[in-house]
Parts: C-alpha cells; structure tokens; sequence
C-alpha cells in the first residue's frame, strides 16, 4: 500500500479527470514495506527501528530510480513517528504528516549537485548542532552527495566523526566510486538494486488498476523493459503514455512513443541475414529507415534479438515478447545457424561505433553486409587454421637460447659421449661417429621436461648430501631423454662434477629417479654430459661470452668480425 498526500484531490476539466501530481510522486513509497525489488534493505532497516539500532549516518547507492531517496524519506519518517508498527510509520501521526506535506522542520533535504561547496557544509555542520524542533532525530538527507568538492567532503568529514546524538545524516549517491573512502568507512552502506523487469510490471500493472486506466499487459512488460531497472522511469513512461492515448492502450502505441519499431521488421532482417540474402537485409532496413527508427534503435533492437536467439538456443527460457507468430519464424531461423554464427554476429554489432560517422547508418550497414558475407561464420576457421602460430611465439626465446649455444651443445655431447679422432695434418677433420642415443630422443618427452621442469625442481628442494640438488640441477644448460635415461648438459665442468660426486650416494640418485617417476612418469637412469676442459667459455663465440658484448648489443651495435686473442 502506498500512502498519498492527503490533500489530494482531482481536477475535472470538460468532464474528463485530470492529474494534479506525477505517478512517480504520487506513488512513492510511505513504508519501508513499500520499496519495489529492495527486500534486503527493507529488512534491515526495519529491524534496526525495531531494536533501536541505529547508525549515525546511512550511505544508499545505486542506479537512478531505484528508491534511494524515497527510502530516506522513509527512515526519517520512521524515527521520528509516534507509533511505528514493526519498523514502520503509521503515515498518520503528526510527525508522519508533516513529513509527507513538506513542513518538517527536522527533516532537511540538500542537493548535493546545487550544494556543492565547502560553504554550504559548513553551514551544515553549524545547524546541525541545533536539537530538533519537534522530533525524537533531527534528519539530513543528502542527495547526489558524490557532486560535492573534496573541501567539502573534508567538512563534512569532522561531522561524520563527533554527530551530534539528535542527528541522523543519510547520503545518497549513484556514483559511489567518486565518494571518498573516508567518507564510506563511517557510514553504514546498502546498495541498491536495478528492479528487475518483472518487478516493474507488476508495480504498473498496480498503479494501472487504482488510476482505473487499461494498459494491455505486453504494452507494460514493454515499458519495463525500456525502464531498465528504473521504476521511476518507467512510470514515467506510463504516465506519457496515458497522456497520450486514450484507453485502452496497446503495445502498438508505445512503438512511435518510445521509438521502437515493429518487431515484425527486425525478425524480418534476421531472416535475411541467415539466409546470406544481402539484398533482401538492406530493402528490410531501407523500409525500417523510412519507418523513422533512429539507426542506433536499430542497432539496439538487433543486438537483443541475437541475445534473445542465443538464451533460446542454449536451452534456457528467456522472456517471449515476440508472440506467439514471430517465435514460430524464429524457431526456423534457429534451426539454420549455430550459436558460433550468433556469437559471431553479435562480435560484429559489438563493434560498431557511430560516434566518427557522417552517415549514421553507414556502420549498420557495413556491419551487414560483414555478417552476410560470412565473415562471422570464417572467423573460427581463421583462428583454427593457424593452430601452429601461438605455440611458435611461445617456444621463440628457447629457439633464440637454443641457435646461440648450439656449437657448445654439440662439442659437449661429443666429448662426453664419443672420443674425438686424433690430428688429421690440416685436413679436414674426420666425420664424427653418430651417437645412437641422441637419434632416440623423442621431442615430445623433452618438451614435457621443460614444461614440468620447475615442479621436478620443487621436488628436488630438500635431496642432497654436501649440495642442493635443485640447485645444481638450475646450472644446467639443457634436458633431455637419451634412450632411458634424463641427460644433463652442462657448460661449467664444476657444476657437473658436484652432481656427479652427488649420484655416487645410492640413495641419493635413487630419490632423484623417484622424483622424475613422480613428475614425467618415467623412472629414468641419470646421465650427465659435461665439456671438455674446466673452461666454461670453450669454442663460444665472444658475442656470448662477454657481458660487454652483450650489452652493446643490446644497444642495437652489431658484429662485423670476430678475431680469437692470441696469448
């Protein structure tokens, strides 16, 4: 129930009755059980009055038109009434009534958008010092309060602290990102919900039956939906629409009042689109231009088509506002496209901008023309046919890693494994035998080391006699699986000599192939391959070797030549 000023009363003119108050105005909420989609806050609020548990100041935000300032309204009234019934005023008290007239002395309203500065707080916080003339709780209610200038909020922050015991401050704000923190943390907040559509329709189908109008129920859900979760404008509407028509009012009047067009066209162009039929979209659009429909409406109306298309394809059970004869059209349209074909097409409207075009349907239009000529439909294949492309940009830096020590890698592999010929008086030197163990390596395990190789290397934290073994393992230059057993390049003889005398403890190289069993899968046999000599730098070029080097390279220098230093 909601209460109405009680010096109400209608305006006759040639016999016909005539509105002396907005709906909006006239059916504000008086109780708390009055709010439309705001249970939580009501619940709270209501039983803060009923235990006496009240705060000192209240934050409400959210979306416009969702009650916040009606709610405030609301408190006051409840606080200062003479008696409440659970939490709520009797909307008949003295106190009640002069709240809904607008001559409470103790409940002062301040918009915070015209209020802005710090002048006008601190001629708050002087007042409010003042006890109340005739109440319990003297009542501030701020709007807008996110508009007010940073000197201002730190006026009002000192308030905020030390409130004086008659004073309730309620802020109210759709923008509570711009509220400063300090602010917040001394209020107690509620955020507001957007009323959903079904909530709003049932509040206008209410309003409807007391004003004695008839609103054909599809013309409501329609004006709900246009509301988008602001009751405020939705009655709104209401009220525009019953200003505009006579009784009854049916849905086709709202299509000019709100410019929307017939949903009949719109199902229409989809047709055309699934079908691949160009010219039959564009003859489609031509006639809802000549309609008079804006293109951005057009843009709107398609692109809830594709959201109402993909809720039906999924399975879920979206709302059918479409009646009964365009379902039936839509349901064959479903049958002939995907749901990639949706999404694709949705991606597409998704990106048109009017904001930097003359011609305002000119992006519309491309955009048609872009999903006609299956561009939605090629995309996954595109992304699809090049499968090799993202795992190439990944493995780059080991390809860069793996070109510049290649030389060292091989001389390693061939001094560990095969005894280098003799001199061959400056001939050419002899061809190397081929080790059978590396043309076993399969790349596909190597590639699994080095994608498990820091959780092999967790594993090995706490393995090791005089040395870490994870810690001698991060020195070496490459991994990989020769026959069965996991090989261990390194480039510095002391690293693989300490993990060498580290795998001559049984136990130890049994936990290491425990780990690898663990991690790979496999219990391989541990084989290190090390360099010739102690020297680390043995056959690398300068460019990898001195830091110098390195860094003018980094600079953009590059190499023309390099000598070897004659001792």
């Amino acid at each position: 129930m909601c209460i109405r000023d009680s010096a109400w009363s209608p305006i006759f003119w040639r016999g016909q009755k005539i509105l002396s108050e907005v709906l909006y105005r006239k059916w504000r909420p008086g109780r708390l059980a009055d709010l439309v989609g705001q249970d939580h806050i009501a619940q709270t609020l209501r039983q803060a009055v009923i235990s006496d548990r009240l705060s000192h100041a209240y934050l409400f935000c959210g979306p416009r038109g969702t009650g916040k300032t009606s709610t405030a309204r609301v408190l006051a009234k409840a606080l200062n009434c003479l008696d409440p019934t659970e939490g709520d005023p009797d909307n008949i008290c003295d106190l009640c009534m002069s709240v809904n007239e607008g001559r409470s002395l103790d409940l002062i309203e301040i918009d915070g958008a015209s209020n802005r500065r710090i002048a006008d707080i601190r001629d708050l916080t002087e007042k409010i010092h003042y006890s109340p003339s005739e109440s319990k709780f003297k009542v501030y209610i701020i709007d807008e309060v996110h508009m007010l200038t940073q000197e201002a909020f730190n006026a009002l922050l000192k308030t905020l602290e030390e409130p004086p015991p008659h004073a309730v401050l309620i802020l109210a704000t759709t923008d509570v990102q711009k509220v400063p923190l300090t602010i917040i943390s001394r209020c107690q907040r509620f955020d507001f919900r957007r009323v959903s559509v079904q909530d709003i329709h049932e509040k206008l189908q209410i309003i409807c039956e007391s004003e004695d109008v008839d609103v054909d129920s599809e013309a409501l859900r329609l004006i709900a939906r246009k509301a988008t979760g602001s009751l405020r404008d939705a009655e709104n509407l209401l009220e525009q629409a019953l200003v505009s028509f006579e009784s009854p009012i049916t849905k086709e009047h709202l299509w000019g009042l709100l410019n929307i067009s017939d949903n009949t066209l719109p199902v229409e162009l989809f047709e055309r689109i699934s079908q691949r039929d160009l010219k039959g979209a564009y003859s489609v659009l031509n006639q809802i231009i000549s309609d008079g429909s804006d293109a951005r409406h057009i843009h709107t109306n398609l692109l809830e088509l594709v959201s109402y298309l993909l809720q039906k394809k999924s399975g879920a059970s979206p709302d059918d506002e479409y009646g009964e004869a365009l379902s039936r059209r839509l349901e064959k349209v479903l049958a002939n496209i995907s749901i990639s074909d949706l999404i694709g097409f949705a991606v597409i409207l998704g990106k048109v901008d009017f904001q930097n075009s003359l011609n305002s349907y000119l992006p519309l239009e491309l955009a048609l023309a872009e999903a006609i000529e299956g561009a939605y439909t090629e995309a996954p294949t595109t992304v699809e046919s090049k499968p090799v492309a993202i795992p190439k940009l990944q493995s780059a830096p080991q390809q860069v890693k793996a070109s510049n020590m290649t030389k060292p890698v091989d001389k390693k592999s061939t001094s560990s494994v095969v005894k280098p010929a003799g001199p061959t008086n400056g001939n050419a030197p002899p061809k190397p035998k081929v080790d059978t163990k590396t043309d076993t390596s399969v790349s596909g395990q190597n590639n699994e080391i080095d994608t498990k190789w820091n959780e092999l290397l967790r594993e090995l934290r706490q393995v090791g006699n005089r040395f870490n073994i994870a810690a001698l393992l991060r020195g070496s230059f490459e991994r990989k699986i020769i026959d069965n057993s996991l090989a261990f390049v390194f480039q510095h003889s002391s690293h693989a000599e300490r993990l060498q005398g580290e795998l001559e403890d049984p136990l130890v190289r049994s936990q290491i192939m425990d780990a690898a069993l663990k991690i790979l899968g496999t219990r391989y046999e541990i084989e290190i391959i090390q360099p010739d000599n102690g020297s680390s730098n043995s056959g690398r070029p300068a460019s990898q070797t001195s830091h110098l080097v390195r860094a003018a390279q980094s600079l953009g220098a590059t190499i023309i030549e390099e000598r070897n230093k004659q001792s």
